[in-house]
């Protein structure tokens, strides 16, 4: 395990294949706590039974959720490309399921340790020719939060993939509810899926504790506002708000009773040798 820390923040880091070994999320830069001025924690786990759900905890992100590299033109028992995790060996002629336990052939990673900041690098081919080269790292800066993408295409054939961080939000492990809320000001309208959120404009609340899970898909618009979203508990008075700039492809909002995932992806499209750099940042605070 790693740990960045300085006057405001501390941040755990899972070292790759320790923690999660799981076939979904990105094994770099796995982080399963964030810590605030000593007393205000933001990470909490994807489930709270146990064995359920698919492992994530925290700030993990994943790329190709919906678009798998190369997944349609591999065989069955072969294996294709899941970024920052391996080869996965797809099993059965199917349509690609991120919640299915794939066969993993992990990668290796280089890791480069400083005293605000971890690097991850490592490089993947698979049989079919796709290939890239992931580089990541996590800083801190103050009370700020901030990771850095670099992705290389290095394979043979075009890349199209997209990629999203999966926040797993529960401030000091307060139940969603009554006390929260998650202002979204980019949100022109949102189309609820699953479970019952209420909608004032741009702020999302609860009444009570949902007593199962929420899912939406949120209109944006990407000129509106200075940040993408903010998750604040009243009670608690602290809150975190993810402020990067980069142009969002989609937005989505899952959650449950102990947590709330809004989530911001970005879409990827890369001819071989072309290289997409990105970044992520989140600023935690305490009062408004």
């Amino acid at each position: 395990m790693y740990y960045l820390e300085n006057n405001r923040l501390k941040v755990e880091i899972q070292e790759p294949g320790s923690f999660y070994k799981g076939p979904r999320f990105d094994w770099t830069g796995f982080i399963t706590q964030i810590t605030l001025d000593g007393n205000i924690n933001y990470c909490v786990p994807e489930r709270l039974e146990e064995g359920k759900g698919t492992g994530g905890l925290g700030l993990c992100n994943e790329f190709g959720i919906d678009l798998p590299i190369g997944y349609d033109e591999t065989e069955v028992d072969e294996m294709f490309p899941k970024i920052g995790v391996g080869l996965l060996k797809k099993d059965e002629d199917d349509v690609y399921d991120f919640f299915r336990n794939y066969e993993v052939l992990p990668l290796e990673f280089k890791i480069a340790k400083e005293a605000n900041s971890i690097t991850f690098e490592t490089t993947n081919y698979s049989p079919m020719g796709y290939g890239y080269h992931l580089f990541k790292e996590v800083a801190i800066v103050d009370n700020r939060l901030i990771i850095n993408y670099q992705l290389k295409n290095v394979g043979k054939h075009p890349i199209h993939t997209n990629e999203y961080s999966h926040n797993f939000i529960g401030i000091n492990n307060q139940l969603i509810g009554e006390h929260y809320q998650l202002k979204m000001p980019r949100m022109k309208k949102m189309d609820i899926e699953v479970g019952s959120i209420s909608k004032s404009e741009d702020r999302l609340t609860w009444s009570a504790t949902p007593d199962e899970d929420f899912y939406a898909h949120i209109d944006w618009d990407v000129n509106n506002g200075t940040y993408n979203w903010d998750v604040f508990h009243d009670k608690i008075g602290a809150g975190v708000r993810e402020i990067s700039e980069f142009q969002p492809s989609k937005i989505a909002l899952w959650g449950t009773t102990h947590v709330v995932c809004p989530e911001v992806f970005i879409d990827i499209k890369l001819n071989p040798n072309e290289i997409k750099s990105w970044k992520r940042v989140y600023e935690f605070y305490q009062g408004k």
